[in-house]
């Protein structure tokens, strides 16, 4: 009869036979919980006596806080780990990080170091098996709570010193690429920020092919551009589901070009009159929760034979022979656009934007040429991000595949 008490991974380093043998955490780990200190006990300012304040708006970059200097052991050192262990965001791991730390955090540490590799612990935590023994332990109430003795009651397996190095090891290589992949990934979006920033600023222009200079751009007013287009009316959520395709909301907000494949779907009946949307039309959302956010813009870009458009938003259907489509697509995501289109935000919890508001707003514009020119570049940055950015996805998809087969 098998011995329960021991198992093997589906993936292992050749050099490695042994069984892993089942224990808890309880036997491997101790857990700290941090301390909760009042807001009117935390400062903004950076002082010699005060340290971090390791909170999840913190670690997300949204505020940094500091706390005097207490005489606490719940103090995170870099190389620590910690999770989050109650809220929405129960089971995340953190590591890198220096301070106090909150008590909505465990901070988990081996008890013998020369036994448990914490690099292997802090990948153990991640595993799905773990994840859902913490969720499942944490309880069904409205706020999830994991405590230390549901914690201390997880099942751990536990391998040879060696193997733990050795895996630890190749997984921060992984780690180390995405990490890479990423910086490049955000130089080239910072590099991409700036060319538009000089483009529509007119602080960079483009020469045509023999190295001239294009015209100067012109001032236009949108309603010369184009006429406004209307989203689906009289439909019920019944409508929806099945049918023709229609942009939704997000996709407009999410990205400047429409991904078809995100498109949802809507019935339409020979009765109805609804507006179909075609190649180059820009999509704007006309309502949102703040006034950066309002009209927000997106460009079809593809050939299509029947598409229609969301309520919550407004199309412009433009005249192509003055604005090219692709370019479109950058001068109205571009901040010289935006800092004329916030403005026009109405309301006070939730925000709205009137088409005739909208087509009174000028536009300086370059010849077709050079509209052309400025399209194409920004374009070959685009593809160049996509294409690091599904190299970052796969390799998240790699790691998630060996979490689960590297580990019991």
């Amino acid at each position: 009869m098998a011995n329960i008490n021991k198992a093997l991974p589906i993936l292992r380093f050749p050099e490695f036979y042994n069984k892993w043998e089942l224990k808890f955490f309880s036997d491997v780990v101790k857990v700290n919980q941090g301390l909760a200190i009042l807001r009117s006990e935390r400062f903004l300012e950076y002082a010699e006596n005060r340290l971090p304040y390791i909170t999840i708006p913190a670690l997300e970059g949204k505020r940094i806080e500091y706390i005097e200097n207490p005489k606490t052991s719940v103090i995170c050192e870099k190389e620590d780990i910690i999770i989050t262990r109650t809220g929405s965001g129960l089971g995340q791991i953190w590591t890198n990080n220096y301070g106090v730390f909150h008590n909505n955090f465990f901070k988990v540490e081996p008890i013998n170091k020369k036994e448990v590799v914490k690099r292997f612990l802090y990948y153990y935590l991640l595993t799905n098996t773990v994840q859902r023994k913490m969720w499942v332990s944490a309880g069904v109430g409205a706020i999830p709570d994991l405590n230390h003795s549901d914690f201390y009651s997880i099942p751990y397996y536990k391998t040879e010193f060696k193997e733990q190095q050795k895996i630890a090891s190749f997984l921060t290589d992984v780690d180390d690429k995405i990490t890479k992949l990423t910086k490049k990934k955000t130089l080239l979006e910072q590099y991409k920020k700036g060319i538009m920033q000089k483009t529509f600023s007119q602080a960079l222009r483009f020469k045509d092919d023999n190295g001239n200079e294009f015209p100067k751009w012109e001032l236009k007013k949108l309603s010369d551009l184009g006429v406004t287009l209307n989203g689906l009316t009289g439909k019920t959520k019944e409508n929806f589901g099945s049918g023709k395709l229609y942009i939704q909301y997000k996709q407009i907000f999410d990205s400047s070009k429409i991904n078809i494949e995100d498109c949802g779907f809507v019935e339409i009946t020979p009765s109805d009159n609804q507006t179909k949307m075609k190649y180059g039309d820009v999509f704007f959302t006309t309502s949102s929760e703040t006034p950066n956010e309002i009209g927000t813009a997106s460009v079809l870009l593809d050939e299509v034979e029947e598409m229609y458009l969301n309520s919550f938003c407004f199309g412009f259907r433009v005249l192509q022979s003055v604005l090219y489509p692709s370019f479109s697509q950058f001068l109205f995501r571009s901040n010289s656009f935006r800092k004329k289109m916030i403005p026009l935000a109405q309301g006070s919890t939730r925000y709205n934007i009137s088409k005739s508001s909208f087509l009174k707003l000028k536009v300086y514009l370059p010849s077709i040429e050079e509209q052309i020119k400025i399209a194409n570049f920004l374009s070959d940055i685009d593809v160049k991000i996509e294409v690091l950015n599904t190299k970052i996805e796969h390799s998240k998809s790699f790691k998630k595949g060996l979490l689960q087969k590297m580990f019991v």
